[in-house]
């Protein structure tokens, strides 16, 4: 799953007081009139003390910290991902990608630590191998393994879960044909499949194989049952035929025994631009995010890629590739607010420019507030107000315009105090 997309509206490199009020104030202004994403102020630089006092005073926290634009591994990767256990059995794992339409699942061990995952080609060439008679047919597994895959039942189990390898013989020969086949393996290595062929389970549980499977719900005797239990050999029952058992049975092994135990793995912090290569090279098109523990945080698809490629920003008080953070030129611009002057930062989409000749950006939001009727809280009118006058060097004529007073005024009205009086309590804030 995935939250809401993140918009940082962020400052120029070295942020002032007007600069980190007006990426605040304009922040709060945006969450406001939109439902759809989540904007966040941030400050690109080192936040000075005038700034660190003002902010301490009105009781407002200090903005993220940001120097690099570019996307990072942890900005777009899909949480809270389906992860499954290295002892699953085949079969479960198998049902589960085509229930929740899975193209790869992480592995974990006993400790919850990554170590290896699954996807469906991995799986389809495991289908394959169950129809090539001779080459594949030893499994890696347990008795509760199997009886798992087969929906069966256990008759007899000496082994308390132990794993184990074993051939996978069907029985669908006379008795004497049996003895000669399992000549070539050892008996307490062999899963015998078969029917209701009394002869043949009676000679398989005498030399004392590993496993007795009956298949098409045939019951075994009470001397099978017997004889079984005094040789050790375990005993299921399945519903399914011979050939549908051993395929299922193939498919009870461990999901590790399959798995990509070195698969391509990226870390949280890495940038996008960076594991891109190996995010197209793998073979699943797919990396596990995991952290510095081994703990799995997250998955990156192609497709994440492609949908999340560039950060989304708003730039507040600079408009000039000097004052702008590392990144902003593969950044998606939406708006760029100052009002110095028009800088020259060229965007590939378009931008929304809004350069004005007010003394104080914090001015362009307080009027950015008029414009959509939002009132702000007490904090932020003060904190816009605050950058007023501190960016007008305490409304100085050459500094100020008519309009800065005009905001300003407005914005103190809101917090039911004079501008003047305000401007004098910063100054004292100040100079503490």
């Amino acid at each position: 799953m995935r939250s809401a997309k993140h918009i940082f509206v962020i400052g120029r490199k070295n942020p002032d007081l007007d600069s980190i009020a007006s990426c605040i104030g304009y922040a709060y202004l945006k969450n406001k009139i939109s439902n759809e994403n989540e904007y966040i102020a941030c400050a690109s630089g080192s936040i000075n003390v005038e700034t660190q006092k003002v902010l301490s005073y009105l009781n407002i926290s200090l903005p993220n910290f940001i120097t690099n634009l570019n996307l990072k591994v942890c900005d777009i990767m899909t949480q809270g991902i389906i992860t499954v256990e290295k002892n699953a059995p085949i079969t479960d794992v198998f049902k589960l990608m085509l229930k929740k339409d899975l193209r790869i699942v992480p592995i974990v061990d006993e400790e919850n630590k990554f170590c290896g995952s699954i996807d469906m080609l991995d799986i389809a060439r495991k289908s394959i191998s169950t129809i090539i008679p001779d080459i594949f047919r030893k499994i890696k597994t347990k008795i509760s393994l199997i009886s798992k895959s087969l929906d069966g039942k256990i008759l007899n189990d000496p082994f308390s879960d132990e794993e184990f390898l074993a051939n996978v013989i069907l029985g669908t020969m006379d008795a004497n044909s049996f003895l000669e086949e399992i000549q070539n393996f050892d008996p307490r290595n062999v899963i015998l499949i078969v029917a209701n062929r009394h002869d043949i389970q009676k000679k398989a549980v005498e030399i004392g194989i590993k496993c007795l499977i009956i298949s098409n719900n045939a019951k075994p005797s009470k001397e099978i049952i017997d004889l079984a239990k005094k040789n050790q050999v375990a005993i299921i029952l399945s519903l399914y035929g011979s050939f549908a058992t051993a395929g299922l049975v193939e498919w009870s092994a461990s999901i590790f025994t399959i798995a990509d135990k070195n698969p391509s793995v990226v870390q949280e912090g890495e940038f996008v631009k960076d594991i891109t290569e190996k995010v197209y090279s793998s073979k699943s098109r797919a990396v596990i995010v995991l952290n510095p523990l081994g703990n799995i945080l997250g998955i990156i698809t192609r497709t994440d890629i492609i949908k999340y490629s560039k950060r989304t920003v708003i730039l507040i008080d600079h408009s000039d590739s000097i004052n702008a953070p590392e990144g902003t030129f593969d950044s998606e611009v939406l708006e760029i607010i100052d009002h110095h002057r028009l800088g020259d930062i060229k965007t590939s989409s378009l931008t929304r420019y809004r350069i004005e000749p007010f003394g104080a950006t914090a001015a362009i939001i307080a009027d950015e507030l008029l414009t959509h009727n939002v009132t702000p809280d007490k904090k932020i009118a003060l904190l816009l107000a605050s950058g007023i006058i501190v960016n007008t060097l305490f409304l100085q004529p050459d500094k100020t315009c008519s309009y800065d007073i005009k905001m300003l005024e407005w914005l103190c009205s809101v917090a039911n105090i004079d501008y003047q009086t305000f401007a004098l309590q910063i100054k004292n804030i100040i100079n503490s």
